[in-house]
């Protein structure tokens, strides 16, 4: 069969640095398949270009019909958290490898971060084999391949998270290290499975540039407040390391690729972590919109909210072998004590509250309106009254400067339903909250536990006050970037940035499939059109 295609996803490695890089030639691989194919910038979905980016990215569709923008969610009709990726139903649309399996073709599809298992594939599949999210554990269509993998490859080198506290030059080396044998590893299960069969449709994701971006950016970025020269000295830039191992990486794959076409996509990207997330719930106090929490409240820290809390301090502390194997047991007590999460949990007594935050990102918070009708306990009424209360929020949360920078601390305060629309509306959250791009980017975490003080204040909250003691120094960005050549694809390069939701349609044109009814559309380049120049990316 004709058009086989080979889709390699690079999860949040900065598009400015990779488009660099690959001009100064530090990317070989990178920058024979841009000289040969065509290439361009792009665009996340607004606001929830975290948690949305890989689900609207293989469904082509946007999270208000998706429905997905993070592992735990608030479930319709309650104010619980679940995880819609252990749901049946928890993430809307069809990935473009099942649309591509029903007509007949042969995919393998390995690692996608955030996708669900699918048993009647026409191909093979894993998921969290090795990875940045892990909802899972490591899991294979057919279940047989989990043991072939695990006695030839062997297990993925890295645990299933890359957070921790790495305090000196010596710490920092041996994670970048073993980031770099993690995309070896990952080559070599890549190698053997690409070499199995002639496969129609190809997928996988090199997660490792995500971790390098999150644990990694004051290191690579010398005007970050956390950067230390003498770690510098020692470890190189990690980031262009990490680069390096995946640009080797993807050079190898494209030898065996045959007359395959490829197509490379870096989905989201990264930059300096930002953010002021974690005084929103004084703010939303302050404001008067938001009930602190009560003991008395379906949030209150009852006696099974003080075990759930412990079940998930000791869960985080667990080795990823024993996650994986309490992983069953794990699910069916949470399902046991309803209202209750061994995640997330809402900060705010519900029953006295418009609005509370939920969690959404770092640079971009949301807020869900407990509306009447809608919420079990709500008491905003949709339309003129929730319209008027929105209005007045977002004036007052304008309002509020970062006393640091004498600038206002929020950029941007946007209705979701302004930006999407879809039949899982509800889903997500009600306000995206966009803060300033400079606000807590000082933070100290790898330099003796120290954090960075945010302190923001307007006449409606006075003075509130935080430090930002998160341990990671990079966060995403929206922007990505993309590459496809083979035959049949024209060299040349995009002015304008596609969105992520285009990926789904332009693969499925590539493989002469019918074009699914999708949010996105299909790149013009891809569909054999012009093409003009490349420049810088707005976002």
């Amino acid at each position: 069969m004709r058009n086989n295609l080979i889709v390699l996803g690079i999860d949040a490695a900065s598009a400015v640095l990779l488009r660099r890089w690959t001009t100064e030639g530090k990317l070989p691989a990178f920058q024979r398949l841009m000289q040969q194919g065509t290439s361009g910038w792009v665009s996340g979905v607004k606001g929830f270009y975290i948690g949305s980016t890989w689900p609207s990215f293989y469904t082509g569709l946007n999270p208000a019909n998706h429905g997905f923008y993070r592992i735990e969610q608030i479930e319709s009709a309650s104010y619980r958290f679940f995880r819609p990726l252990e749901s049946s139903n928890g993430i809307g649309g069809i990935p473009f490898w099942k649309q591509a399996s029903d007509a007949g073709r042969r995919v393998v599809v390995l690692d996608v971060p955030l996708s669900q298992l699918d048993p009647d594939l026409n191909g093979m599949q894993l998921v969290e084999w090795g990875g940045h999210d892990s909802v899972f554990g490591f899991r294979a269509s057919p279940a047989a391949l989990v043991d072939e993998i695990q006695s030839g490859v062997g297990a993925y080198p890295l645990p299933s998270t890359c957070d921790g506290r790495r305090k000196n030059a010596g710490d920092f080396e041996q994670f970048v290290a073993g980031l770099e044998a993690a995309v070896d590893k990952k080559l070599e299960l890549t190698l053997k499975l690409l070499e199995r069969e002639t496969w129609n449709l190809f997928v996988q994701v090199f997660t490792e540039a995500h971790c390098a971006g999150h644990q990694c950016w004051h290191i690579h970025d010398a005007t970050h407040p956390s950067h230390d020269p003498h770690v510098r000295a020692v470890v190189g830039d990690p980031l262009e390391r990490v680069y390096r191992a995946i640009d080797r990486a993807v050079g190898a794959i494209a030898e065996r690729a045959g007359n395959s076409r490829i197509l490379v996509v870096s989905a989201h990207g990264m930059g300096a972590f930002r953010g002021a997330d974690f005084l929103l719930p004084e703010i939303l106090y302050r404001l008067g919109v938001t009930a602190r929490p009560s003991n008395r409240t379906p949030q209150g820290r009852t006696a099974a909210h003080r075990v759930a809390g412990t079940l998930r301090t000791t869960w985080r502390k667990l080795p990823r072998v024993a996650r994986e194997s309490l992983r069953p047991l794990r699910t069916r007590l949470v399902a046991g004590f309803p209202g209750i999460s061994l995640g997330s949990r809402l900060p705010a007594d519900v029953t006295r509250s418009q609005c509370f935050p939920v969690p959404n990102g770092s640079a971009v918070s949301g807020i869900r309106l407990n509306l009447a009708g809608r919420e079990p306990h709500g008491v905003l009424q949709p339309g003129r009254e929730s319209d008027a209360f929105c209005e007045q929020l977002a004036q007052d949360l304008s309002e509020i400067i970062d006393e640091r920078t004498g600038k206002p601390l929020v950029a941007n305060v946007e209705r979701t339903d302004a930006l999407y629309r879809g039949k899982r509306q509800d889903a997500l959250p009600d306000l995206l909250v966009e803060w300033d791009d400079t606000v807590a980017t000082g933070t100290f975490v790898h330099a003796g536990g120290r954090g960075a003080m945010v302190r923001a204040t307007s006449e409606k909250i006075g003075l509130v006050e935080g430090t930002n003691k998160y341990g990671r120094t990079g966060e995403h960005v929206s922007t990505g970037m993309f590459i496809c050549a083979g035959p049949g694809i024209r060299a040349g390069a995009r002015k304008e940035p596609v969105s992520v939701m285009d990926m789904h349609p332009s693969i499925c044109k590539l493989l002469d499939l019918p074009l699914p009814n999708v949010d996105g559309e299909v790149i013009p380049e891809l569909a054999h059109d012009a093409s003009g120049d490349f420049s810088s990316p707005t976002t």
